[in-house]
C-alpha cells in the first residue's frame, strides 16, 4: 500500500472513530438535559448557554495556536525531529497562558457591563459573576494545555484523543447528576466542568507521552521560531477563528439581547438536537486538515497575489453580500418609516448593485489560480459527499419529527422550540458540508477561500437575524441563520468548484444528488407521525425511537444499494472490527 493510499485510509479510520465517539457523547448528554431543566428554570438556563457564548470568545484565541499545533507536529513527526515537538508544545503553553491572563482580567474588569447588557436581574448577579468568572479559569485552563491534545492529532492518533474525550465527558455526566441532586444547581454544572478538564488534561499528557517518550515542556524551550510560527500560520487562522465564533456565538447574543435570557434558554432547547446532529457530522472533519497538507499540489499561474488586491476582492465580496442582504429586509413593515425610498424601489437598487458587483466577481474569477492535484481534487468531492449523507441521514429526520422530538424529549412545555429546531436543522445540516473544504484550504496553507465564506455569512447574520427576530421572534431568527447558512455555503461551493476545477454537473451528481435518497423514509416517518398522533409522552418517546430506528436502517439499505460505488463499499468494509480481525494474522 503506498503513502496515498495509507492517508486515506488512516483519514477514514480516525474520522469514524471520531464520529463514534462523539455519538456517544453527545447522545448521552440529550438524555442529560431534561434532568437539568428538571433542577434548574429556564432562567438559569439560559445563563448557562450565555456564559458559554461569552467564554466563547476565549476560544478565539486558540483557533490558530490549534491548527499550528497540529500542521507543524505533523512535520516534525515526519521528518524525524521529534525533539522540536517540545519546542513547539513549550512555546506554545507560554503564549496561551499569556493570552488566558488577558482574557481573565479583561472578564472581570468588564463584569459590571455584561451583567447590565443582557439585562441580568440583581439577585442573579452574584450567581452570575461567580459562574461566569469561574468557568473562564477553567476554559482557560484548557486552552494553556490543549497542546498535548493537539500534538496528539498531529500525529494522526485522534482515535486515542477521542477514548479521553468521550470517558471524560461520560464521567461528567455523573458529575452533573450528583451534584444536582445534592442541590448544587447551576454551580454543579461548573464544578462537572471543572473535573472533566482535570481528567482530559491528565489523560492527554499520559498519551501523548507514550506516543512521544522525548516530549517535555520546558521554559528553556520556548524559541522565538516557534513562537513566529504561532503568529504567522497561526495568526491566519487565528482570523478564521474570531470569525467562526462570532458566526457561532452571534445568534444567541442577539436574542438575549432582543428578548431576554428565558428566550435564549427556550432558543437553546431548540438549538440542542440540531447542534448535536453538527457535532456529530463535524466529529469526522479533523483529519481533512493534516491529510490535504500531505497530499499537498500544484497551482497554475502565480500564487504570490499582492495583499492589496486580495483586500479589494475583499472589500468586493462584502459589497456583493451587503447588497444582497438589503434586499428581503427592506419589506419588513418596522423599515418602512426609515426608508428614503418605497420597499420596492429600495428592493430594485440594492438587486441592481449585487449583480453588477456578482458579475464582476464572475469575471475576476476567471483569472484566479487553480490547483493541479487530482487526489485533492477527489479528497474534495469526497468530503463534501460523505459529510452530505451523514447531516442528511441526522437532520432530514430531525425536521420531519420535530413536533414528536420536542415533546419526547423535554415535554410540551418547550414545544414552541420545534419550529426553531426546524430551521437550524435545515441552515446546519447545509453549513456543515463546508467543513472539508475549510480544513482542505487550510492544510495546503490557503485561507483565503474560508475568509471569504466567513465574511458573506457574517454581514448577512448581522442584517438578518436582529430584522427576523424583532419581526418574527425567535422562528425568525432560527430562519435568519438558515438563510445566511445556506447562502454562504452557495458561495463557498461557487468558489471551490473553480479551485479544485470542478464542473457543476460533477459536483451536483457527487455531493448533492445523494441527499435525496433520505427523503423516501423521511416522508414514511412523517405520514406516521400524522396518521398515527400520539397522546402522551411516554407514546411519543416510542413513537420517535421506532421511527428512528426504521428510518437509519431503511437510509443506510438505500445509501448501499444505490448511491456507494463498488470501491466506496469495499473501503467500508475495510473499517469494519470484524472485518479487520478476519484480516489479520494468527
Amino acid at each position: 500500500m503506498d503513502n496515498q493510499d495509507k492517508a486515506h485510509k488512516k483519514l477514514a479510520s480516525n474520522a469514524l472513530s471520531g464520529m463514534v465517539a462523539t455519538m456517544i457523547y453527545m447522545v448521552s448528554r440529550l438524555f442529560l438535559t431534561p434532568f437539568i431543566l428538571h433542577y434548574l428554570s429556564l432562567a438559569e438556563f439560559g445563563l448557562w448557554s450565555l456564559c458559554f457564548i461569552i467564554l466563547s470568545y476565549a476560544g478565539m484565541g486558540g483557533f490558530g495556536v490549534n491548527s499550528t499545533y497540529i500542521r507543524y507536529s505533523a512535520r516534525y513527526l515526519a521528518e524525524g525531529k521529534e525533539k522540536e515537538i517540545s519546542k513547539l508544545l513549550s512555546t506554545g503553553i507560554a503564549y496561551m497562558l499569556s493570552f488566558s491572563l488577558l482574557f481573565c482580567s479583561l472578564l472581570y474588569l468588564i463584569m459590571p457591563f455584561i451583567l447590565k447588557s443582557f439585562h441580568i436581574e440583581k439577585a442573579q448577579q452574584d450567581l452570575a459573576s461567580t459562574i461566569f468568572l469561574g468557568t473562564a479559569a477553567v476554559f482557560s485552563l484548557e486552552l494553556t494545555l490543549g497542546g498535548f491534545r493537539f500534538i496528539i492529532n498531529g500525529i494522526h492518533e485522534f482515535a486515542k484523543e477521542r477514548i479521553v474525550t468521550t470517558v471524560a465527558g461520560l464521567l461528567e455526566i455523573i458529575a452533573i447528576v450528583i451534584f444536582l441532586i445534592f442541590g448544587s444547581g447551576v454551580r454543579g454544572l461548573l464544578y462537572a466542568f471543572a473535573l472533566r478538564l482535570v481528567l482530559e488534561t491528565t489523560g492527554y499528557w499520559k498519551i501523548a507521552r507514550t506516543l512521544l517518550p522525548s516530549l517535555t515542556v520546558s521554559k528553556k524551550l520556548i524559541t522565538r521560531e516557534h513562537f513566529r510560527l504561532f503568529v504567522g500560520f497561526g495568526g491566519k487562522v487565528q482570523i478564521l477563528g474570531i470569525l467562526a465564533i462570532f458566526l457561532s456565538a452571534i445568534d444567541r447574543l442577539f436574542i438575549n439581547a432582543i428578548a431576554g435570557l428565558s428566550a435564549g434558554g427556550l432558543f437553546e432547547i431548540g438549538r440542542k438536537l440540531p447542534s448535536t446532529g453538527g457535532m456529530i457530522s463535524s466529529s469526522i472533519f479533523g483529519p481533512f486538515l493534516s491529510t490535504a497538507a500531505h497530499l499537498e499540489g500544484s497551482w497554475t499561474g502565480n500564487m504570490n497575489d499582492p495583499l492589496s488586491n486580495r483586500i479589494k476582492t475583499y472589500i468586493h465580496i462584502a459589497l456583493v453580500a451587503i447588497s444582497l442582504g438589503i434586499i428581503p429586509v427592506v419589506f419588513l413593515p418596522q423599515l418602512q418609516s426609515f426608508l428614503p425610498f418605497s420597499n420596492m424601489l429600495t428592493a430594485l437598487i440594492a438587486a441592481a448593485i449585487f449583480s453588477f458587483l456578482f458579475f464582476h466577481l464572475q469575471q475576476k474569477q476567471k483569472f484566479y489560480n487553480k490547483i493541479n492535484s487530482s487526489e485533492l481534487k477527489e479528497l474534495y468531492l469526497n468530503g463534501i459527499r460523505f459529510t452530505n449523507i451523514i447531516n442528511s441521514t441526522l437532520f432530514v429526520f430531525l425536521i420531519v419529527m420535530a413536533h414528536p422530538l420536542i415533546d419526547a424529549w423535554v415535554g410540551e412545555k418547550y414545544i414552541e422550540a420545534s419550529n426553531i429546531m426546524i430551521f437550524l436543522s435545515i441552515g446546519y445540516s447545509i453549513q456543515l458540508s463546508t467543513g472539508p473544504i475549510t480544513l482542505i484550504f487550510r492544510g495546503i496553507d490557503r485561507n483565503g477561500r474560508e475568509l471569504e465564506y466567513m465574511l458573506v455569512q457574517a454581514l448577512l447574520m448581522v442584517i438578518w437575524i436582529p430584522a427576523a427576530t424583532t419581526a418574527f421572534g425567535l422562528t425568525g431568527a432560527a430562519a435568519g441563520i438558515a438563510c445566511s447558512s445556506m447562502v454562504s455555503t452557495l458561495f463557498l461551493f461557487w468558489r471551490s468548484n473553480y479551485t479544485f476545477q470542478v464542473r457543476p454537473k460533477e459536483f451536483i451528481y457527487r455531493t448533492l444528488l445523494p441527499v435525496l435518497v433520505t427523503f423516501l423514509p423521511a416522508s414514511a416517518v412523517y405520514a406516521i407521525s400524522v396518521i398515527f398522533p400520539t397522546t402522551g409522552r411516554v407514546e411519543d418517546i416510542v413513537q420517535v425511537l421506532a421511527c428512528g430506528t426504521g428510518y437509519v436502517l431503511i437510509c443506510a439499505a438505500l445509501f448501499w444499494t444505490i448511491i456507494l460505488s463498488s470501491d466506496e463499499k469495499i473501503k467500508a468494509m475495510e473499517l469494519l472490527p470484524f472485518k479487520k480481525q478476519r484480516q489479520s494474522p494468527c
